[in-house]
């Protein structure tokens, strides 16, 4: 009888450990998955910036042109989120509509909505959102 619990004794121990090491991998596993997501939300958001400074730059806005660029982080559901901010003061030379097409189909492209707004001003507005949240916004001033 003291024969077998002197042996169930080693494997009880292996079974903790072996438990204990699960353990361990799962949360590293649970972790890196959360990395990973947030992740793909600033690889997406980065992809839709580029483009925009893309159509922007092959319409003929220059770095001349920009007034104001900046990068907004906002937090939903536990996560931090960027929202890229442009105001670039429009050449003479260029209308405000000239950029719709470029940004309507970078918009059909990520799947997302772009919303114009017109100022008394004379000022236009692009935003580039979806339900949640807007990720872009072009403003081009007179």
């Amino acid at each position: 009888m003291t024969k077998n619990r002197e042996e169930s004794k080693p494997k009880k121990l292996l079974v903790k450990i072996f438990l204990l090491i699960l353990f361990i991998a799962g949360m590293i596993l649970g972790f890196s998955y959360q990395a990973a997501k947030d992740k793909r939300v600033t690889d997406f958001e980065q992809m839709l910036d580029n483009s925009v400074v893309t159509a922007l730059t092959s319409n003929g806005i220059s770095q001349n042109d920009v007034i104001s660029q900046f990068v907004k982080e906002v937090r939903i559901k536990g996560r931090i989120c960027h929202e890229y901010n442009k105001k670039i003061e429009l050449p003479k030379s260029k209308k405000a509509d000239n950029f719709e097409p470029s940004f309507k189909t970078i918009a059909r492209n990520f799947k997302i909505e772009l919303t114009k707004r017109k100022y008394k001003n004379g000022s236009y507005r692009y935003s580039f959102s979806d339900k949640q949240r807007v990720y872009s916004v072009v403003e081009f001033v007179k």
